[in-house]
């Protein structure tokens, strides 16, 4: 990357997320295998960026801002030193950190029920219970976005939110009809071959190789040049 290009990050924070992630997919596409998991992450890390950074016209932003901010606070392990508290606006755990932000989330539901930021705060609820791991509470908090959102890109990113919720819990018809319904969508905002990738991968779990099978050739037959379509090849050979 030329200096000029690296100056020019280092003074736009935003760049600088996004080029974060896009680094990780890249370096590690294969154990990042389907886009669910990238969804989600850019969903908490871009589209919350851009929430936090707006000027907030409204307690309503400004709650879901500071929830936010949440999710992004250091981890610091809690000292031994006798006496000694915790650094403000740290936590000493994963855990701690995603039980915190979840409180605050779930304020702004409560308080802003039938607005967009409601339903952005739902959006972000499920995605911290996902990632420390309660599944059943994180596919219902994506349901209620999924049911509240509409025609928004956050009801439709919840859906995939939800898939990965669904798996988690091994209810994989469930997971794939997501999938299927949204995989026939032309005028989605999801990106349809990540969509079947994702697809792919819960029919193989789900013990359903024919349809895993047509989810890969359909991804090589109809995106040829998707970043995705090798990787389909490759699997389509491993599955003769």
């Amino acid at each position: 990357m030329k200096a000029q290009e690296r100056h020019h990050l280092k003074e736009n924070e935003f760049a600088v997320r996004a080029a974060w992630v896009a680094e990780q997919v890249t370096t590690h596409r294969s154990r990042l295998f389907t886009i669910v998991g990238i969804v989600i992450a850019i969903g908490v890390i871009v589209l919350g960026y851009f929430y936090v950074q707006r000027r907030a016209a409204d307690r309503a932003n400004t709650m879901l801002g500071s929830a936010f901010m949440i999710t992004q606070s250091p981890l610091v392990p809690a000292s031994t030193m006798p006496g000694a508290t915790q650094p403000p606006g740290t936590f000493p755990t994963e855990a701690a950190r995603g039980e915190a932000a979840i409180a605050a989330l779930q304020k702004v539901v409560d308080a802003y029920p039938s607005t967009e930021t409601g339903t952005a705060a739902r959006y972000y609820l499920g995605a911290t219970l996902l990632s420390i791991g309660r599944a059943p509470d994180a596919e219902r908090a994506f349901a209620d976005a999924i049911a509240k959102g509409g025609s928004s890109l956050y009801a439709e990113m919840a859906k995939l939110g939800q898939v990965e919720a669904l798996a988690a819990l091994q209810r994989y018809d469930d997971a794939i009809k997501v999938l299927t319904d949204l995989s026939a969508q032309r005028t989605s905002r999801l990106p349809i071959d990540g969509v079947l990738m994702e697809l792919a991968r819960v029919c193989r779990k789900a013990g359903k190789t024919q349809e895993a099978r047509a989810a890969f050739k359909r991804v090589v037959d109809e995106f040829p040049e998707s970043t995705y379509a090798n990787e389909a090849r490759t699997q389509l050979s491993t599955m003769g």
